[in-house]
């Protein structure tokens, strides 16, 4: 009976205090109200998007960077190698211009970007605030266009938008000319540097083969000579003659002195010949080696040295020369194509904002946010009715 009792007063407790079912529907109650909240954002984009959301159409173009490189259709082996990997770089390089700031700079110029974009007939969340500094329109130039490169073919995705159809599609278009402007001025700037430099080191080896023959020259005209090796060569030749009569010329002295008196006519004859070969010999051997004047064996040495410098100058003018007209070649290689595989056409329709999409995203972020919200306040009262 006590037993009994006890329940019954407990029961009454219970239902005095609010028990687990009436607290479960006032739960219920608070949740409802606090979840209009979602609904009512979500009915708010509902009517931004119906109403209000300015439509933004998008103009599509692929493009490909290919190079004047004629090595491809002789080797394409090597192409494979070298030339792909070329090409790719480049598409890195131009998809790089494509979301620079001066490509920003060159389209306000080109289309009047800035304009299009803040004038007063978008809705205010699309359009470009006016009076934006230069950090925040290359931020928005960076949302109204979008360029992707393929890692394997270097196909370069370029993806234009406006208000307008028409004005997406001038847009990628100047965006495509503005792109291959860029990637032929890169490869002119390093091709010009080069022929510039190469021609400048051409007019220094003409110079200075200029100078080494003006020596070579003055030096011939001043010695009176034409061939300095040659004129040595020759005078050599001329002493050894001599010196071989002189021999013979001794010999027969000795010869007619040994039946002859020393007075005899023929024998003077024969010591006077030998006399004057003796002192033109000795001339002659004064010429090849003077200590006095410059000798012949110097003159032919500075000769030498004279015609070492002239050799090495033409030679230097001449690869010069093939240096050129090499540079001149590969400044063509260096230029690059902007290929269109895909050319940009008027839109027929508007692709931003996708509003069914958007809407939907939204319900679902918004409803896990707040199932995530009411588990943790669901928990925190758990821990304190414990």
């Amino acid at each position: 009976m006590d037993k009994i009792l006890s329940k019954l007063r407990h029961a009454v407790a219970r239902g005095q205090s609010g028990g687990p079912a009436i607290r479960d529907v006032r739960t219920s109650s608070v949740r409802f109200k606090s979840y209009r909240w979602v609904l009512f954002i979500v009915a708010l984009a509902a009517v931004y998007y119906a109403l209000i959301a300015s439509d933004r159409y998008v103009t599509e173009a692929r493009i490909y960077v290919k190079s004047s490189n004629a090595s491809s259709s002789v080797m394409p082996q090597l192409q494979m190698l070298t030339g792909a990997q070329g090409d790719s770089q480049d598409a890195v390089m131009i998809n790089a211009f494509f979301q620079s700031r001066d490509l920003m700079e060159l389209m306000e110029k080109e289309v009047s970007f800035s304009d299009h974009f803040s004038h007063s007939g978008a809705d205010f969340l699309s359009r470009l605030k006016d009076g934006a500094n230069a950090e925040d329109r290359l931020e928005y130039f960076k949302k109204r266009l979008s360029a992707s490169v393929s890692p394997d073919s270097g196909l370069i995705v370029v993806r234009g938008q406006g208000f307008t159809p028409e004005f997406s599609h001038k847009f990628v278009e100047a965006v495509i000319r503005a792109g291959e402007a860029f990637i032929n001025s890169t490869g002119q700037k390093i091709a010009t540097e080069e022929i510039a430099f190469v021609e400048k080191e051409l007019n220094r080896s003409r110079d200075a083969l200029a100078r080494a023959r003006d020596k070579l020259l003055s030096f011939q005209n001043d010695n009176g000579l034409l061939n300095a090796e040659a004129t040595g060569a020759s005078m050599q030749k001329v002493v050894s003659e001599m010196e071989a009569e002189l021999v013979r010329l001794h010999t027969e002295e000795k010869a007619l002195s040994s039946y002859l008196n020393s007075g005899a006519a023929e024998l003077v004859t024969l010591r006077s010949r030998i006399e004057a070969i003796e002192n033109q010999l000795k001339q002659e051997r004064q010429k090849l080696a003077s200590t006095d004047e410059t000798s012949i064996n110097e003159v032919n040495a500075t000769y030498q040295e004279l015609e070492m410098e002239l050799k090495f100058a033409t030679d230097l003018y001449q690869t010069s020369l093939v240096a050129l007209e090499k540079a001149r070649v590969e400044s063509y290689h260096k230029l690059k194509h902007v290929v269109v595989v895909q050319s940009p056409a008027i839109p027929d329709s508007a692709e931003y904002p996708r509003k069914l999409y958007d809407l939907i995203t939204l319900f679902v972020t918004l409803s896990l946010a707040y199932g995530v919200v009411m588990m943790i306040f669901a928990t925190i009262r758990e821990h304190r009715d414990v």
